[in-house]
């Protein structure tokens, strides 16, 4: 399976045949690992780590306000219990995390220069099979802001909404509502 259904929520998705999210009841969210190859210091580890903090606990926060599962499980404060039926499991990475660059914004950023990026792909795991049933990838561009905004700003906003438009996504499937642009 690969995403390439554009969704003006998920980004590009690609969704298993036969695949109904009302049976699933409980969600657990991992935290998805920076694997960006231009995080090289320190400075852009601590980003890295405190990005994928943030945007695992947006996820669940925005899942569990959707009301479409009984549980949502952490997987970082709570393991996985043993023998739930119908679980899901998100795993994912964050292949690019970008800061850009907060001058080139102030000045230009109109233009698009300086623009922070992150992408987010995402995989949901039938967790009794080990069957992916359902893939996204999400990319995330900011330019503009008050002074070129801050690019951790810009990241931690980027996060946000995308955790926002995937429970809206997962709203709409969960209706019967395909995937569109």
């Amino acid at each position: 399976m690969t995403p390439n259904v554009e969704d003006k929520d998920a980004g590009l998705v690609a969704v298993a045949p036969g695949f109904d999210l009302k049976t699933h009841r409980v969600i657990a969210v991992n935290q998805f690992p920076v694997t960006d190859s231009n995080v090289k210091d320190d400075d852009d580890r601590r980003l890295a780590q405190s990005m994928s903090v943030f945007l695992q606990s947006e996820l669940v926060r925005r899942l569990r306000e959707s009301g479409l599962f009984e549980r949502v499980i952490n997987l970082t404060e709570t393991p996985m219990p043993a023998g739930l039926p119908n679980a899901l499991r998100i795993d994912g990475d964050i292949p690019r995390l970008g800061q850009g660059s907060q001058v080139a914004r102030a000045f230009m950023g109109l233009y698009g220069a300086g623009r922070t990026r992150a992408q987010i792909e995402m995989r949901f795991v039938e967790v009794s099979t080990g069957k992916v049933v359902m893939l996204t990838a999400d990319r995330r561009i900011a330019s503009m802001g008050f002074f070129g905004g801050d690019s951790k700003d810009h990241l931690r906003e980027s996060f946000d909404d995308a955790a926002r438009d995937l429970a809206k996504f997962l709203l709409r499937l969960s209706r019967g509502e395909a995937p569109r642009p």
